[in-house]
């Protein structure tokens, strides 16, 4: 996914969600594979996706911290 059509896709949760997702993926691994495994138990609607989105950002790095960085864009923004 290029930079705009990420950032548009971001831009598209509410501001407490984004929040809340930067500071997920800022936390240390243990703590994100934690909040995916209790989302996966959840089984509600998109918690699957979500669980799904953690983990794979947590495996690439480089993804993670280039999401990171367009939360804080998108925050520092308004």
């Amino acid at each position: 996914m290029d930079e705009a059509a990420l950032a548009d896709a971001l831009r598209h949760l509410p501001a407490d969600a984004r929040g809340e997702l930067r500071r997920l993926l800022i936390s240390d691994q243990p703590e994100r594979d934690a909040i995916a495994e209790q989302l996966l138990r959840r089984r509600t609607p998109g918690t699957d996706d979500l669980a799904d989105l953690i983990d794979l950002l947590t495996l690439d790095d480089t993804s993670r911290k280039r999401v990171v960085r367009l939360l804080g864009e998108l925050e520092a923004s308004g």
